[in-house]
């Protein structure tokens, strides 16, 4: 990263009869990078000047290299120029999914397109607002802000660099309304249990951890056998478009209690799999890699639920279903976070419950048991 550089007061020295300093100015190179270089200035001869004079002229030398803004040194370099540097330094530190979600979608499909070309130091708030404005027209109002999330991380990066004196991207911006989400499907106990008996292993084990365990589907295809402990599940992976990496965040490394039940039917599909590694996945394709739950959902889940006539619901309604449970059953919330890996309790109770008839509260704990049995 650039640092920024402080001013230069070099005093005059008698050289050959003349008055010259050492001073230190920015140079490009012809690879395109930015190299310190040190030269020498005559400032005249010494029997013309004084050394008071010397260094006045040496002050009027520099001055203009003191009053040049950091950010002028990388005038030339383009936010196509940036965002090869930020995939260089930053995107390897990021989780999959958000490499995925900056890079192969908001950089490559729209930003480089309509930017790319710009250079870094020329891009206003103006430009912003009319990329975003553009884009508002193909795509809906939570990708709209989405993208500019995006441009924003990315020039933020750009003025940590000192590419730049101010970010384009930050401060308030119109956008257009973020479109409603999908009101959530939620299935009742007795819907869920329905659910469970109508489908083959391992995708019933699987919905069954989604809704009685509260894990994501990431989280479920990258299970291993070492992660199942007496009575609890320990999530410190997550699989992403078929790569195992981090889970989603830092709380989401947590231990996740599952019912004497849930274990036993993980315990029945090891046995049937005839799978004893404790590496190995739990949900495993042919080839020992992570078993893609998204064709799980797809193939086996959704049209299992049109033939019983239930909710077509996703693995993400499965998680919202065991939050609304637990609400109506009355479990502590802070026990329901650290159970979801939520960062605080608001997320888990203004987000992912659904609570819409708190008289059932006291039934729910019974047909937990019910369902756990199941």
């Amino acid at each position: 990263m650039a640092r920024r550089r402080r001013g230069q007061f070099p005093q005059p020295k008698k050289e050959n009869g003349q008055w010259k300093i050492r001073y230190y100015t920015d140079q490009a190179q012809p690879d395109g990078s930015i190299r310190r270089v040190r030269k020498t200035k005559c400032l005249g001869k010494v029997n013309d000047m004084t050394l008071t004079e010397a260094r006045k002229e040496a002050m009027r030398f520099v001055q203009p290299i003191n009053d040049v803004e950091p950010v002028a040194q990388y005038a030339d370099r383009t936010i196509g120029d940036l965002i090869a540097e930020w995939r260089r330094t930053i995107k390897p530190a990021l989780r999959r999914s958000t490499q995925s979600q900056y890079d192969d979608w908001a950089f490559r499909r729209w930003v480089l397109p309509a930017l790319g070309h710009v250079p870094v130091s020329d891009l206003s708030r103006t430009d912003v607002q009319r990329f975003l404005t553009d884009s508002s027209r193909v795509l809906s109002g939570k990708s709209v802000r989405d993208l500019r999330i995006a441009l924003r991380s990315v020039l933020g990066a750009a003025l940590d660099w000192e590419w730049l004196s101010a970010n384009p991207a930050a401060g308030r911006l119109r956008l257009p309304e973020a479109t409603p989400r999908r009101e959530r499907r939620l299935l009742t106990t007795t819907q869920a249990a329905q659910l469970i008996a109508n489908l083959p292993e391992p995708y019933a084990t699987m919905v069954a951890l989604a809704v009685l365990a509260g894990l994501r589907k990431g989280e479920i295809a990258a299970l291993r056998w070492s992660d199942l402990r007496d009575s609890e599940l320990v999530v410190d992976e997550a699989v992403y478009r078929g790569e195992v990496g981090a889970p989603k965040t830092r709380t989401s490394r947590r231990s996740v209690a599952i019912g004497p039940v849930l274990r036993g039917r993980l315990e029945a599909w090891r046995a049937a799999r005839g799978q004893t590694a404790p590496n190995a996945f739990v949900f495993a394709s042919r080839n020992g890699t992570p078993i893609d739950l998204h064709n799980a959902i797809a193939r086996h889940i959704k049209p299992a639920c049109r033939e019983l006539k239930l909710p077509v619901v996703s693995w993400h309604d499965l998680r919202h279903t065991y939050t609304t449970w637990g609400r109506r059953a009355g479990i502590n919330a802070e026990t329901m976070r650290d159970q979801l890996g939520h960062s605080s309790v608001q997320i888990t109770l203004d987000v992912y419950s659904h609570v819409d008839d708190r008289a059932e509260a006291a039934a729910v704990l019974e047909r937990f048991a019910s369902l756990d049995a199941a």
